[in-house]
């Protein structure tokens, strides 16, 4: 039997498609081990880090022996296409999204297959994390066309999956063990504008189906979030409180550039709205620093209102001019000296907003995740932290991997907690 392994690039959602691409290796007869005659790098290009750590990854690969057939597929295959047959003459397939369904059927041959991005399902697919941790991803592409983004042109606009797959998905994920669902898309927000339906609904069918799991809510775009949403996760004990919204900046001139159709004033109000009707959420943002002709005022407010909302975690990148964007083609584009310093300021910021926020929780109940088991401390999660992106929790007392238990908080660090079951 031909073994393969799977390297999975960037986001979740990339991590679903890998899952897929699994199942169907598998369907065929082949066995997914830790090293095989067949490498698939599922790769991620969103920004040109990203791309080089895609190209890293795969000359690494490659110098491990020719035994190997490497198989290339992913974001970087959507947005580069042919060129990359002479680009990386390592690789011996390169394979697009629309061949998915019928992956296995071509692992054999060489050279570039894509046609274009129609949808796929993403089920049956099989799980690369572990119990009780999964992924559920409810989209494809997006259609908010932001001028630094290259999201639409890679995986194409706004495609919602039905929500009757989604629940049928849903239910085989519970039944396989899975209880902290994490509901991913490019915008989540913007589910059911193609089928006439929302967000909300689709959360509320799939509250219907019975059973002790928590769902997360990941990425939200700010101007999708409605006051109906908010209520839902405010009054559902089974959603997780905690609320991963993107804001990218927060001063109107910056905005308006970046396309991202909301204000100041809009944000500072949803806020608002967030913290007084949901007390204990914990709120995850995504700031951009060094966009092209950002001032400094500009981002000594963004500083500002970082520490004014607290959020309790936070993402940075530095802008990245990417080929076919808008804002690659704009005006003052800064220097990579003033972008770095810029990225190092809001971090070091965070830092000390995330320690606070953490302090806040010690003494408190919540519930523990169990991922690695090990002495002195099993490893995990509480709640508040999402998987992937947030700190661990070192956990004091005996409980399985996968178990899902309660807990309270005993010391908190900058970004880890210390809990006791």
């Amino acid at each position: 039997m031909d073994k393969f392994s799977i390297v999975s690039l960037g986001c979740p959602k990339n991590l679903v498609d890998s899952e897929y691409i699994a199942q169907k290796m598998e369907n065929c007869g082949f066995r997914m081990a830790d090293e095989g005659r067949y490498v698939i790098v599922n790769t991620c290009a969103f920004i040109a880090e990203a791309v080089r750590e895609s190209v890293e990854t795969i000359l690494r690969l490659a110098q491990k022996g020719n035994k190997k057939k490497i198989i290339v597929t992913g974001c970087m295959v959507e947005r580069y296409g042919e060129s990359l047959q002479s680009l990386l003459p390592e690789v011996d397939l390169f394979v697009g999204r629309s061949f998915y369904p019928v992956f296995e059927e071509i692992v054999e041959k060489r050279g570039f297959f894509s046609s274009g991005l129609p949808f796929h399902e993403t089920f049956p697919r099989k799980p690369l994390t572990k119990p009780p941790v999964a992924y559920l991803k409810i989209q494809e592409g997006c259609d908010n066309m932001c001028t630094y983004c290259t999201i639409p042109s890679i995986r194409g606009r706004l495609r919602c999956r039905k929500p009757e797959e989604i629940l049928r998905e849903l239910k085989w994920l519970l039944d396989s063990g899975f209880k902290e669902i994490n509901v991913i898309g490019q915008d989540i927000t913007a589910y059911g504008k193609d089928l006439g339906m929302s967000l909300k609904d689709l959360i509320l069918e799939m509250l219907k189906i019975p059973g002790d799991y928590h769902i997360r809510l990941l990425y939200l775009n700010p101007k999708g979030i409605t006051e109906d949403l908010i209520d839902l996760v405010a009054n559902e004990e089974r959603i997780v409180k905690y609320l991963d919204i993107p804001i990218q900046h927060c001063e109107n001139r910056v905005l308006s550039l970046m396309g991202r159709n909301y204000t100041k004033e809009y944000l500072e109000g949803l806020l608002e709205t967030i913290k007084k009707r949901i007390p204990e959420v914990t709120l995850r943002t995504t700031v951009m620093v060094g966009f092209p002709s950002e001032r400094d005022e500009e981002f000594e407010a963004l500083l500002n209102f970082v520490e004014k909302w607290g959020f309790n975690m936070l993402g940075a990148f530095m802008y990245s001019p990417e080929e076919g964007t808008e804002a690659a083609k704009m005006k003052g584009q800064l220097t990579k000296r003033i972008k770095s310093e810029r990225f190092n300021k809001i971090m070091e910021t965070q830092k000390t907003i995330s320690r606070k926020k953490l302090a806040q929780l010690v003494g408190k109940k919540s519930k523990v995740i169990v991922e690695e088991e090990g002495k002195p401390y099993l490893v995990g999660r509480i709640l508040e932290q999402a998987p992937d992106v947030d700190g661990i929790a070192f956990i004091k007392g005996k409980a399985k991997k996968g178990e899902i238990k309660e807990c309270r908080i005993l010391k908190s660090f900058d970004y880890d907690v210390l809990v006791e079951i």
